[in-house]
Order: C-alpha cells, then sequence, then structure tokens
C-alpha cells in the first residue's frame, strides 16, 4: 500500500472509511450478511455481530478493517 504526503492512498487502493461502533458493515467473506460493530480493539480489529434470528447471534472477533465494508 503506497500512503502519499497527503494522507490519501493510490488509485488502486480505495480509501479506507473510520469505522466505529455501531456501524453496519458487510464482511469481504459473507457478503450478503449485514453485521453491526459491537467493539474496537486496541490492535485496530473489529468485533461485529448479526442477530440471525430470535435465537441466535452470529459474531465475529479480531476482523480486520481491510475486511470490512460500511453500508
Amino acid at each position: 500500500m503506497c500512503i502519499y504526503k497527503d494522507g490519501l492512498m493510490n488509485k488502486s487502493n480505495p480509501k479506507i472509511e473510520k469505522i466505529t461502533i455501531g456501524h453496519k458493515v458487510k464482511m469481504a467473506s459473507m457478503e450478503h450478511l449485514v453485521f453491526t460493530v459491537i467493539s474496537e480493539n486496541t490492535d485496530g480489529t473489529y468485533g461485529i455481530e448479526i442477530q440471525l434470528d430470535q435465537q441466535n447471534v452470529l459474531n465475529y472477533g479480531n476482523i480486520s478493517q481491510e475486511m470490512l465494508r460500511k453500508v
């Protein structure tokens, strides 16, 4: 990844938007599901979850920002 003085990345890499707790995101490997960011870890990774139905919650931890896209 190449970052220039103005803080923007080169055109081959789209600018990564800041993700914070509460944002709705899609994960690269599961783009058909919309997750909610529930935590931000000190290493820059995130915890995300989705309510599948009344009894089932799917959550993942330690997901890098590069794997997530804001909805």
